[in-house]
């Protein structure tokens, strides 16, 4: 069933969680178009949302929007798809070009080198899966992501998490050479076209 809304139509995302998701495809988005976007995962609801509140931006993932395009937020993690072996993503932000698959790990501390590769190892794992299991449920559609759509993923961390440049340099570089795309770690991105 056609939405009108981007992405959603071109991967035809509705169809491919029709079933076997934790609600129903068309509880889990949301739609914004503002020049500036916030997106936090709400600890209390478990799952992520857009927010206006200054008080969240130190665990938020800011989204520069100057072109005002119509970005949708779709909350995956304990919304979509629940108790995902292995872990999953908790959102994706896409509209019909772009499409970037987002994990917060903003109550991480990195309190030593191998507390930050954990952060970050287990944030590629879920995102990974993630990207595994849109892939295969849209592939079922005869449509592979990849040719519609940018791919792209985002790894969020708290303001006061250790900043380790080289570190995260290095996963980046595995990531696009393992997965073909790139890794971001920024807490601003800015929303390209």
């Amino acid at each position: 069933m056609a939405t009108g809304v981007c992405a959603i139509d071109k991967l035809r995302l509705d169809e491919a969680f029709a079933a076997g998701v934790n609600r129903p495809f068309d509880e889990c988005w949301t739609i914004s178009a503002d020049s500036e976007l916030m997106v936090v995962d709400d600890d209390a609801e478990k799952c992520s949302r857009f927010s206006n509140s200054r008080d969240e931006e130190r665990k938020a993932l800011i989204v520069i929007n100057k072109h005002n395009r119509k970005i949708v937020l779709l909350s995956i993690d304990n919304k979509l798809i629940a108790n995902y072996t292995g872990g999953i993503a908790d959102c994706a932000l896409f509209d019909e070009e772009q499409f970037r698959f987002v994990e917060f790990k903003t109550n991480a501390y990195g309190n030593s080198e191998e507390a930050v590769r954990g952060t970050f190892d287990k944030a590629i794992s879920q995102l990974k899966n993630t990207i595994g299991l849109f892939a295969e449920r849209i592939a079922k559609l005869n449509i592979s992501i990849v040719d519609v759509v940018e791919l792209k993923c985002h790894i969020v961390v708290s303001h006061s998490f250790p900043k380790s440049k080289a570190v995260k340099q290095e996963y980046q570089i595995a990531f696009a050479e393992d997965m073909g795309m790139k890794l971001d770690f920024s807490e601003k991105t800015y929303w390209n076209k």
